[in-house]
C-alpha cells in the first residue's frame, strides 16, 4: 500500500515564502515521528515532498522524496502525486480552508484520505463554529465570539485574548485589556476574520485523542509550555503524557466532543485551559496531527500511526507498555 505523505510547512506548501522557524520545528517533528511509526509497518510504501529548503528525515529513502523547488505548484504536484497512491495522510494548519482543501483534493482524486470530513473540517477551523457546537451539547468551552460583533463594553472579562478565527497554534493571538479594544480593532485590517475571548489564567493542556464515528479513544494528557510576553504567546515545547487526576473526566469529555462532531475521525488534538475556579475548558479542536503527538511513541510505546490505519476496519488497540513523560522542544 502506498502512503502520501504531505506535512505543509516541509513539504512545500511555502514555497516562495519565508518559513516560520516554529511552525517548521514543529512540522519536522511531526514528519519524522509519523515516518518512523510507518517504517515499522509491513507492506508500506512512502511518497514524502519536501521543501529543497528542509532537512531528509530520517529513514527516508531519495526514492521516497519528491524534491519541491521553489518554482512548483505544489497543489499540482499533489495531485498528480495522488494518482500514484492509495491512501494520503495530510499535516496542515486549518487556516484559509487549507486543511480541508487537502481533504477535498484527495476525495476528488477517489484516494481515501486519514482525515475527518470536510464538513467537520471546516467547523474545527472555525473557532466560533467549534465553540457553537459545542455550546450547543453544554460541553464546557472558552465563550468565543465574533469581534465583529461584539458591543463596546458589554459583558466583557478584564483580560481579553483576539484571535483570526481559524489561526494555527499562536500566531496572530493578542492578550489586551479590556479598555485596549477598540484602538486594537481599529488597528486590524480585517476585524471580520477574528474572535474574542476572555482571558483565562490557568494550564494549557491538551488531549492526544482518535476518533471514530462519533466514538472516541484518549490516548493521552499533555502539558503546553506557553509563554506570553508583551502581550504575545508563543508555544515553547510540551510535555507528553503527564499524571492527571483528571483522566475520568477527559475521557467523558471527549465522547461528548465525539457525540457533538460525528464527523471527527483519526488522531485529533484537543486543547484545553485548566482554571481553578472555572475547571478545564476546551480552547479548539485540531484535527490532525499535532507537536504532542511526536513524543507519544516514546512516552508510552503506542505506535499512533498504526492505529490510524487500524481505524479504517477496526476500533484502536491503545496498549502502553511504557509510561514516561517526554518533553517536545519547539522554540
Amino acid at each position: 500500500m502506498r502512503i502520501l505523505i504531505f506535512e505543509f510547512i516541509t513539504g512545500g506548501g511555502l514555497v516562495g515564502q519565508a518559513l516560520p522557524a516554529s511552525l517548521a520545528t514543529e512540522g519536522s517533528l511531526m514528519l519524522q515521528a509519523l515516518v518512523a511509526e510507518l517504517k515499522c509497518l509491513d507492506n508500506l510504501q512512502l511518497c514524502v515532498p519536501l521543501d529543497k529548503r528542509c532537512a531528509k528525515p530520517d529513514m527516508l529513502s531519495p526514492a521516497e522524496i519528491v524534491k519541491v523547488s521553489a518554482a512548483c505548484d505544489i497543489f499540482a504536484l499533489l495531485r498528480d502525486l495522488l494518482t500514484q497512491v492509495d491512501l494520503f495522510w495530510p499535516i496542515a494548519p486549518e487556516s484559509d480552508g487549507m486543511l480541508q482543501s487537502l481533504a477535498e483534493l484527495a476525495i476528488a482524486a477517489n484516494v481515501e484520505v486519514l482525515l475527518s470530513n470536510p464538513a467537520t473540517l471546516s467547523v474545527c477551523a472555525d473557532k466560533y463554529a467549534t465553540y457553537q457546537a459545542l455550546k450547543k451539547r453544554e460541553i464546557p468551552a472558552v465563550a468565543t465570539h465574533l469581534l465583529s460583533e461584539v458591543e463596546e463594553g458589554v459583558g466583557l472579562a478584564d483580560k481579553l485574548v483576539v484571535k483570526i478565527a481559524d489561526g494555527v497554534g499562536c500566531l496572530d493571538s493578542l492578550q489586551i485589556d479590556a479598555e485596549q479594544l477598540q484602538d486594537t480593532i481599529g488597528e486590524l485590517t480585517d476585524p471580520h476574520l477574528y474572535v474574542l475571548q476572555p482571558y483565562i489564567d490557568g494550564q494549557a493542556a491538551s488531549l492526544s485523542c482518535l476518533f471514530k464515528h462519533g466514538q472516541a479513544w484518549l490516548i493521552c494528557y499533555n502539558h503546553q509550555q506557553i509563554v506570553l510576553q508583551q502581550g504575545r504567546f508563543s508555544l515553547q515545547g510540551c510535555l507528553v503524557n503527564v499524571q492527571t487526576d483528571k483522566l475520568s473526566f477527559y475521557r467523558n469529555l471527549v465522547s461528548e466532543i465525539a457525540d457533538a462532531l460525528p464527523g471527527l475521525w483519526g488522531y485529533v488534538g484537543i486543547d484545553v485551559i485548566e482554571n481553578a475556579e472555572l475547571g478545564p475548558l476546551v480552547l479548539e479542536i485540531n484535527p490532525r496531527l499535532t507537536s504532542s503527538y511526536a513524543g507519544i511513541r516514546q512516552a508510552t510505546g503506542i505506535n499512533v500511526a498504526e492505529q490510524v490505519l487500524r481505524l479504517r476496519h477496526a476500533e484502536p488497540v491503545l496498549q502502553p507498555y511504557r509510561n514516561e513523560t517526554v518533553q517536545i522542544h519547539i522554540n
